[in-house]
């Protein structure tokens, strides 16, 4: 049997021991100054990610990168392709238009040389359209297909002809052309009148040339010169020339 109240003594003489140490080293560590809380305070929390770089930005976006023919549009992390139809459309008319290269309208000196006597007179009315080159023309210099017309004011010789006819550019504004291809006219074949020509078949041999000037990209103007006969490939070839302006617009 032990003693309760001797038990219950000792105990709190441990405790009253325990608190007055507890006490003493508390103010031990503070004396002669003032206990600084802004320490405490500025301290940072031992879970906070101290790491200063950015983050990386997981977030979806969309953006519209504009291309030549196409929109390419990158939404939610995929890429997909519309076609621009408005910029197709506009190619297409263009394509449209380029159908026809050129219109060139022009006043000839009727039957004027070099290579054959003057024996007609009066002026000529020129009209001609010149077409794209075709692809499969590459091979012999892109030549563009032609169809033209010549009426002449004094009830001589008439024409119509087609063909093909060749262009170089120099310095960007100055070009020549050169052009072969038939004719079909309505003048004598065969005659005795001195004021009309012997020009042996209907159907002819035609070939020209141009030294003109191109001007505001479109327009164009030019000295003319044309030749019609038949190689002496008929009974009579006294031959045609026609000399004299044109003008041109560029489609």
């Amino acid at each position: 049997m032990y003693n309760k109240g001797l038990f219950s003594g000792l105990t709190c003489s441990l405790s009253f021991m325990l608190f007055s140490m507890v006490l003493t080293s508390a103010f031990a560590g503070t004396t002669g100054a003032n206990y600084n809380m802004k320490r405490l305070l500025n301290e940072p929390h031992p879970f906070e990610n101290t790491n200063t770089e950015p983050r990386p930005d997981f977030s979806i976006k969309s953006r519209i990168v504009p291309r030549i023919n196409n929109i390419e549009i990158i939404e939610f992390g995929k890429i997909s392709t519309e076609k621009n139809t408005m910029s197709n459309q506009s190619t297409s008319k263009s394509k449209g238009n380029n159908f026809v290269s050129e219109i060139r309208i022009g006043a000839l000196w009727h039957d004027q040389g070099p290579f054959s006597h003057r024996k007609e007179e009066g002026y000529d009315g020129n009209l001609e359209i010149l077409f794209s080159s075709p692809d499969e023309f590459k091979r012999i210099w892109n030549p563009k297909p032609h169809l033209g017309v010549s009426l002449n004011d004094s009830q001589d010789t008439n024409q119509v002809y087609a063909g093909l006819t060749w262009e170089w550019l120099f310095k960007k504004t100055y070009f020549t052309n050169f052009s072969l291809g038939g004719a079909y006219h309505d003048g004598s074949k065969v005659t005795d009148l001195t004021d009309k020509k012997s020009l042996g078949c209907n159907f002819l041999f035609r070939e020209s040339l141009d030294i003109g000037y191109r001007f505001e990209g479109r327009h164009s103007i030019m000295a003319h010169l044309d030749h019609i006969s038949n190689a002496k490939l008929c009974s009579t070839n006294e031959g045609l020339e026609s000399v004299g302006i044109r003008y041109g617009y560029h489609f």
